[in-house]
């Protein structure tokens, strides 16, 4: 090792010295070593807005992030009413924003100093506009009906007892009176009650749709439409009803604005604008919807229109022409899941009738939710019905009284120009007139009684709705025979409800046989009085054996006022198709028939003769369609030729069971002679084609 003696180590920092001089000589400032420094940035932060008499905070942190932990902070006023700033030495500060006048926005501005360790230092300002806090006014209120309640023995409108009711589940909107736009959009609650927020500015006023909207599960899509204005554009873009309020600027204080719907009656008829028709038809329907969602309530209600209007009217004997009000009564129509109503003054109104209302309705819940294979037509008390009508209308009638818990069925109209009215009681307990199965009465008897709680006659029990409703969305929906009380019947027996001896004794109490029920109604024993009313089904065989069936008239009339929905009009037959292949009907007037016939046969009237028509069906669709082709323009079984009916299937027809509707057209066609006879009879075949 060598040693190095201590005069020579100095003598080597010294030189090392003089060297490091050397090199740092020459012009520059900073921090004297020859280093230049940078002067920090300063960042205080975005501009503000605010409301006064808030704790507002201001951000320095931002400020020359490689430098920040060197860096000291200084915030100052530089304008704007003198406030304390807290933590003024610290990057984030904070302080008490000023009161202010009205109207009046104050700009503050503070100026954010940084300084690093060499003295060095940046600015930035930031303002700060105080403004007093945004109006916020209430507008508030209830949305009400004028609903007059029934008159005793439903003998029309009782207008001296009129009840406000609530619009609920109804659009409410907040809308600009300048221009028409709408601020906000709410949905009335239960009570008929909406609550809006606004700034208070501007004149506003709050308008109801006739309208029921909600999406997701459970949701619905309603609007109530007048079918009779703007007949350019198509129905579903009619003008819907809506009813406005008052505008005015509500300032600076709550308000509370409730709407009232009113009838306008006069005491003789209507005056106005009747405002509270159309939200007397959306309330029944959100009843009835409120029925259905008590058994289940994630139900999925498809769009429906209902049309109503003072120009509907009862229009008997003319083709319907919804356009000019034309519409022969009341009616649902699935074709565009619409309900048609009567408004006209001095004629028939439906607006208040409630049973009316959700008694179409129901015929909505049966082509949406479940299945009708009804006919439909005039059906009256005591009508010895087609099973498919009577059972489609006595249900809906049950339904309604059910929504409505209403055993009062009214109608009202007028007579003689006076507002008057009939009806009938779900709870009666007198026979109905001719009691059976193709009685609507006995029906609505039998489905009422199974929900209602009340303990009166056979009526000792109750399934409650849930049951009902299964059945209507199931059972009912699949079955192969046609929708009747046969194949609900059957249905609710096997529903496990454990009353089955209960749901006997109704059926029976109505002269429907109970034991052994099925869909096919093979152990019924009323014939209604009538040698061709039973079996309810009459087996057709597949191999060409000719089966004798005859269509009749006894329940209704012939000629300009029948209505070809009674009983026997329309025979049922049942055939199972055990090969799938194309199969041949033929249809002959038996010699008897055609001894009634005009002879010689008049071929400029085509109506002296029998039309026989067949319609088959399989799980309640019907086949007499081809799939494509030219020949699809023209349904099998339907020809005018008179007195057989000939034709193949235009497809093979699949493996299974088969129900088909046979009647003879003259007993439909308002046209047809009087002197026609009332009982026509037919040999029928079917044969599997060559």
């Amino acid at each position: 090792m060598i040693r190095m003696s201590r005069p020579f180590r100095s003598i080597i920092f010294s030189a090392m010295l003089v060297s490091l001089a050397a090199c740092s000589s020459g012009s520059g400032s900073g921090d004297g070593g020859g280093n230049r420094n940078i002067a920090p940035t300063a960042s205080a932060g975005d501009d503000q807005n605010v409301i006064e008499n808030a704790v507002i905070q201001l951000n320095g942190s931002g400020s020359d992030p490689d430098a920040a932990d060197r860096l000291t902070y200084s915030w100052a006023q530089v304008s704007g009413t003198a406030v304390t700033i807290n933590n003024a030495d610290m990057a984030q500060a904070d302080f008490v924003s000023p009161n202010v006048a009205a109207n009046t926005p104050e700009t503050l501005t503070f100026r954010l100093t940084v300084t690093d360790l060499a003295g060095s230092s940046g600015t930035d300002d930031v303002d700060i506009v105080v403004s007093e806090p945004a109006l916020v006014v209430t507008i508030s209120g209830i949305l009400q009906y004028e609903f007059p309640t029934p008159a005793s023995n439903c003998d029309g409108l009782n207008f001296d007892a009129t009840t406000l009711r609530p619009i609920r589940g109804a659009t409410v909107q907040l809308v600009e009176e300048n221009g028409g736009a709408v601020l906000a959009s709410i949905v009335s609650d239960n009570n008929g009650a909406y609550s809006f927020q606004t700034d208070g500015q501007g004149s506003v006023l709050i308008r109801v749709r006739a309208e029921l909207k909600r999406t997701g599960n459970p949701s619905w899509d309603v609007e109530v439409r007048d079918n009779t204005s703007d007949t350019g554009v198509p129905l579903a873009e009619r003008p819907l009803y809506v009813l406005d309020g008052p505008a005015s600027s509500p300032g600076g204080a709550d308000e509370v604005r409730n709407l009232l719907a009113t009838h306008d009656w006069n005491g003789n008829g209507f005056t106005g604008a009747r405002s509270a028709a159309p939200f007397s038809v959306l309330d029944a329907i959100y009843t009835g919807m409120q029925l259905i969602l008590s058994a289940d309530a994630q139900a999925i209600f498809p769009p429906m229109d209902a049309f109503w209007s003072v120009n509907n009217t009862q229009s008997e004997g003319v083709p319907r022409d919804v356009d000019i009000g034309e519409l022969s009564g009341a009616f649902y129509d699935p074709n565009i899941s619409s309900l048609f109503l009567r408004g006209k003054d001095g004629v028939d109104i439906d607006e208040f009738d409630h049973h009316v209302i959700v008694h179409e309705w129901s015929h909505y819940f049966d082509h949406r939710f479940s299945r009708s294979d009804s006919i439909g037509g005039t059906h009256r008390s005591g009508d010895r019905l087609d099973a498919r009508v009577a059972f489609g209308e006595g249900f809906a009638y049950a339904l309604a009284g059910m929504a409505l818990n209403s055993t009062a069925s009214c109608d009202s109209f007028w007579f003689n120009n006076t507002l008057r009215g009939g009806g009938f009681s779900l709870e009666s307990q007198d026979t109905s007139p001719n009691p059976g199965w193709y009685n609507e009465e006995s029906i609505v008897k039998v489905v009422y009684d199974l929900w209602d709680t009340n303990v009166d006659g056979t009526d000792s029990s109750s399934i409650g709705f849930g049951p009902i409703y299964d059945v209507m969305t199931g059972a009912q929906t699949t079955t192969e025979a046609f929708t009747s009380i046969f194949s609900f019947a059957e249905a609710i027996k096997a529903a496990g409800t454990g009353q089955n001896p209960f749901i006997d004794a109704l059926l029976e109490g109505e002269s429907i046989t109970a034991a052994g029920v099925d869909r096919w109604g093979s152990t019924e024993t009323n014939n209604a009085g009538s040698t061709d009313t039973l079996p309810v089904y009459t087996t057709i065989q597949t191999d060409g054996t000719p089966l004798n069936v005859c269509s009749n008239s006894e329940f209704d009339s012939v000629g300009p006022d029948n209505e070809g929905n009674k009983l026997n009009e329309h025979r049922y037959l049942r055939m199972t198709i055990n090969t799938q292949q194309r199969y041949t009907f033929d249809i002959q007037a038996d010699a008897a028939t055609l001894a009634l016939m005009p002879i010689p046969d008049d071929l400029a009237d085509e109506r002296d003769q029998s039309d026989p028509d067949m319609f088959y069906y399989r799980v309640g669709q019907i086949q007499n369609l081809c799939l494509d082709g030219p020949a699809c323009n023209d349904p099998e079984g339907l020809s005018g030729d008179a007195n057989v009916e000939n034709f193949t299937s235009f497809n093979p027809l699949p493996v299974g069971e088969y129900v088909i509707d046979f009647n003879d057209f003259r007993f439909n066609d308002t046209e047809t002679d009087p002197a026609y006879p009332t009982r026509t009879c037919f040999d029928i075949t079917v044969t599997p084609a060559p």
